[in-house]
């Protein structure tokens, strides 16, 4: 319990926990040195100074002609005087101690109505005498001195912390802008381990960029490849019988589908960067689109204009996978549109089937088809949740799969950061 309590009350992040890394010690040291500097040296010299002064006032009240020269001023009367001390008055406390049990007729110790002077009630006598004869003149100048230093080493080692940091946020935002399809400038910089990870950081990028750019063209190759024979066998079909021929042109189209969606997936890889558009008249031009192949998508828009930054090419074909799988599992596909203040939100739900909890996680891998809950000869290699789900990596967002309470069917909510 102590445990998670230090973890939630320390600082997260890398600059807060150095920082307090390197102000506890030196609070402590100062604590340390502190009280040491006023329970050992400051409160002996106080003792010594006023065992000092008791001597001067027992030869003044033995002989009180020595009271001038002495610096000691001796009235009667002048009414009692009462114990008294500032509360941050630290060596009064000594001297007031001192001089009680050292001369104990004295009968008050006023060390607060003027700093500079002690007054001491002694028989019916007063007697005052000055504050430097008890204790040592300007004694917070070395805790002052010591706490100015410490401030300054303080400030001069933050400023050299933040140049220390200042490599790694860089290679943070680097790293999260590649996350997101991004590939920024980079050359590492900073302290040796810190260049290490810049050049580690730097490989990996280049062996995936690498990586997607062979399978760029390895899928759009193939799929490219595919096209001649296709098109070799539209002719044939339709020179055939419309009778011979209409469980072949099924297929025919089923294998175009197929290449399609795989140039969609391997278009992913050369999308072009970000811009801010408007998500409400973006989704009422991608329900158009559908409208104007025969498909009518309810929309649910908010009434004000949304702007976010988007890659136009790659939420549109998101968006339109996930309105073809509503309309290949369903007949009513709704789309929606929520602005928040940290994210844009597009959820599609449909009156389908729907995927089971426990699917719904292997059906955004690629390649990946859920026969018994979506349905099997429709043409789907299983790349459209895939597509969607990078989409929304590239974005910086995710895919939510969960079941529509509304519609019954499969509620895809597409999550985009502003």
């Amino acid at each position: 319990m102590a445990s998670g309590f230090l973890k939630r009350a320390l600082p997260r992040g890398f600059y807060g926990r150095a920082a307090l890394i390197l102000i506890v010690p030196i609070i402590t040291i100062q604590l340390v040195v502190s009280v040491m500097f006023l329970q050992r040296h400051f409160e002996d010299v106080t003792l010594q100074m006023t065992g000092t002064l008791l001597r001067d006032l027992g030869l003044v009240l033995e002989v009180p002609e020595l009271a001038d020269r002495l610096g000691i001023m001796v009235s009667e009367g002048g009414g009692p005087v009462d114990d008294s001390r500032l509360f941050y008055d630290l060596s009064g406390r000594v001297v007031a101690r001192h001089l009680r049990q050292e001369f104990p007729a004295i009968t008050g110790v006023d060390l607060a109505t003027d700093d500079n002077w002690v007054v001491l009630g002694v028989d019916g006598q007063t007697i005052r005498f000055a504050r430097s004869r008890v204790s040592a003149s300007n004694p917070h100048q070395l805790l002052v001195l010591m706490v100015a230093t410490s401030l300054l080493m303080t400030l001069v080692a933050f400023l050299f912390m933040r140049n220390q940091i200042r490599p790694l946020r860089r290679l943070a935002s680097v790293a999260e802008a590649f996350g997101r399809g991004r590939s920024l400038p980079y050359s590492p910089a900073g302290a040796t381990e810190v260049r290490a990870a810049g050049t580690a950081f730097l490989d990996m990028r280049q062996r995936i960029e690498r990586h997607i750019d062979q399978r760029t063209l390895l899928l759009s190759g193939v799929s490219h490849d595919l096209r001649t024979p296709l098109t070799r066998m539209r002719l044939e079909l339709s020179m055939m019988e419309p009778t011979d021929a209409e469980g072949l042109q099924s297929d025919v189209d089923e294998m175009a589908q197929i290449i399609d969606t795989f140039l969609d997936f391997a278009r992913e890889s050369a999308e072009t960067q970000a811009e801010p558009l408007n998500a409400v008249t973006f989704a009422q031009t991608v329900a158009d689109g559908f409208a104007r192949g025969g498909d009518t998508v309810e929309l649910i828009l908010p009434d004000k204009p949304c702007v976010a930054p988007m890659q136009a090419g790659a939420v549109q074909r998101a968006l339109s996978n996930l309105i073809k799988n509503g309309f290949r599992y369903g007949k009513h596909v709704r789309m929606t549109v929520q602005d928040a203040p940290a994210a844009l939100r597009f959820i599609v739900e449909d009156d389908g089937p729907g995927i089971a909890p426990e699917d719904r996680a292997k059906a955004t891998r690629p390649f990946t088809r859920l026969d018994a809950a979506r349905g099997a000869g429709s043409g789907s290699v299983g790349l459209g949740l895939a597509i969607v789900t990078d989409v929304a990596r590239a974005h910086g967002g995710t895919l939510m799969l969960e079941h529509s309470p509304d519609m019954g069917g499969l509620r895809a909510e597409l999550v985009l950061p502003k």
